[in-house]
Parts: structure tokens; sequence; C-alpha cells
């Protein structure tokens, strides 16, 4: 076993995966006491990000709330994700490595993270406090799926139109978030 591999089997435990992390090059995630290494996305995954950060940005300007994208972990259960987008209202400080108290996060959907996205990721994302709303967007179809903590967490489907996200009070147009995609 090369050194690499003896050193990420001695960590058993978050805070030793986060002090891993930190130091590392490239993302990876804590799932269930396993480290997760991340991968690209596709160009079409990666535009419906920046649809989203750059709406969410410009509706929040002005307001304490702040949009993260994909390099903000958050702290889930026992777990630590790298979501697509997510929002927080509290104070955070430049220096801190876990976004505090997230109010809404959004996932766009891969075909090899849509299950976890829609199971594992979903249970432990409902467990944070803060949390108010929980995005799925496909990226092969114009699909959305908003869970509420409002509404106990169930699905609602929106395939067109568009959806009010009541957490941060933003409405998201499906035409345009999706234009030029399919």
């Amino acid at each position: 076993m090369n050194e690499t591999a003896e050193h990420l089997k001695a960590i058993s435990t978050l805070v030793e995966f986060m002090d891993w992390e930190n130091q590392q090059q490239t993302r990876h995630e804590w799932i269930d006491g396993r480290i997760v290494a991340m991968t690209g996305g596709t160009i079409r995954h990666v535009k419906l990000i920046a649809r989203l950060v750059r709406s969410l940005g410009n509706h929040l300007d002005g307001t304490p709330c702040l949009v993260l994208a994909s390099d903000a972990k958050v702290q889930a259960a026992q777990n630590v994700f790298y979501p697509d987008v997510v929002v927080s209202c509290a104070e955070q400080d430049d220096q801190d490595v876990l976004c505090k108290e997230p109010k809404l996060i959004i996932e766009v959907l891969s075909n090899s993270t849509a299950t976890h996205d829609r199971t594992k990721k979903r249970l432990a994302y409902q467990q944070i406090e803060s949390l108010e709303e929980y995005l799925l967007i496909a990226q092969e179809v114009q699909h959305v799926t908003i869970y509420r903590r409002a509404e106990d967490w169930q699905p609602l489907d929106i395939i067109s139109g568009t959806l009010d996200v009541r957490s941060v009070g933003w409405t998201l147009d499906l035409a345009e978030l999706y234009q030029g995609c399919f």
C-alpha cells in the first residue's frame, strides 16, 4: 500500500478529514466516514450553475446573504458536501472553511450523482436546522424538484413556468435557466 493510501486509511473522523481536505489541491466529500473524490461536470452542468449563481447573486445584491458556488463546503449531519450552489444569510468570515447556516442548497443533477443527490444528500441536508429549501436541477431535461421544510420536505416537481423560491424571495424562470441547453 502506498503512503497516500495509508494516510487516507488513517483518516477516521470528520475533524481528521477536514484537516486533511483543507490541504488538498482537489476536492473530496466526506460521506458516511468515507472520502469520495469529486470530479468535474459537463459544460451544461457548469452553465446551469453559472446562471443560478448570477441570477441569485443579482437578486440578493445589497442583502446580507451570500451566494456561494461549488467550492463552498457544507456540513450536513456527519458528512461534508460541496453543493453546486448554496445561499447563507449568516455572517461568514472570509477564512471560514464551512458555509454557516445554509438557507438554500441547489444541486445540478448528473447521471453519476442524481440518485445520491435525491437520497443520501437530501436526507443529510434536511438535518441542517437553518435549511429551508433544497432544489434539484435536471440537466438533461427541463425539470426542477424543490423540497421545502415548511411543507415537510415533500417534493414539488416543476417542468415549465416559474418557481417561487421562498427562502430567499427569488423567482426562478425555467425557460431562462435552460435557454440554449438542449
